[in-house]
C-alpha cells in the first residue's frame, strides 16, 4: 500500500495555497471581468431592445402622421376642387348673360339699323320711281 508520510501533507498545504493564492490573484479578478462583461451584454441587449422597440413606435406614429396627412390633404384637394368648379361655373354663367345681353343689343342695334336702312330704302325709291316717271313721261 501506500504510505502517507509527512511531504504529502506539505504537498498538500502547499496545493490548497497555490489554489486560495491563486484564487485571490488569478480566478477572481477573471471572473469579476467575465461577470461584467455579461452584465455589460445584458444591458446592451435590454437597450437595444428598447431602442428598437421606441424606434417601431416612432415609425408607427410616423406612419400614422403620414396617413393622416394624406387624408387631410385629399380632403383639402376635393375642397379645391369643389370649389373650381364652383367658380367656373359661376364665370361660365356670368359669360353667357353677358353674351346674351351683347346678342339682345346687337339685335336691337341690328332691328334699328334695318329700320332705317328701310326707311331710307323707302325714300329712295320713292325718289327713283319719281325720276323713273318723269323720264318716262318726257
Amino acid at each position: 500500500m501506500l504510505s502517507l508520510d509527512g511531504n504529502v501533507l506539505v504537498v498538500f498545504i502547499i496545493v490548497w495555497v497555490l489554489v486560495l493564492i491563486l484564487s485571490r490573484l488569478f480566478f477572481n479578478p477573471v471572473r469579476r471581468v467575465r461577470d461584467q462583461r455579461e452584465k455589460g451584454i445584458v444591458e446592451n441587449r435590454e437597450s437595444c431592445r428598447r431602442a428598437l422597440e421606441s424606434y417601431d413606435r416612432s415609425i408607427r406614429e410616423i406612419e400614422k402622421n403620414l396617413q393622416d396627412a394624406r387624408i387631410k390633404s385629399e380632403a383639402i384637394r376635393q375642397a379645391m376642387i369643389e370649389d373650381a368648379l364652383k367658380e367656373k361655373s359661376r364665370m361660365l354663367a356670368e359669360i353667357s348673360a353677358e353674351c346674351q345681353d351683347q346678342v339682345k343689343t346687337a339685335r336691337s342695334d341690328l332691328g334699328r339699323t334695318v329700320e332705317e336702312l328701310k326707311a331710307r330704302l323707302d325714300s329712295e325709291a320713292e325718289d327713283l320711281a319719281q325720276r323713273i316717271e318723269k323720264k318716262l313721261l318726257h
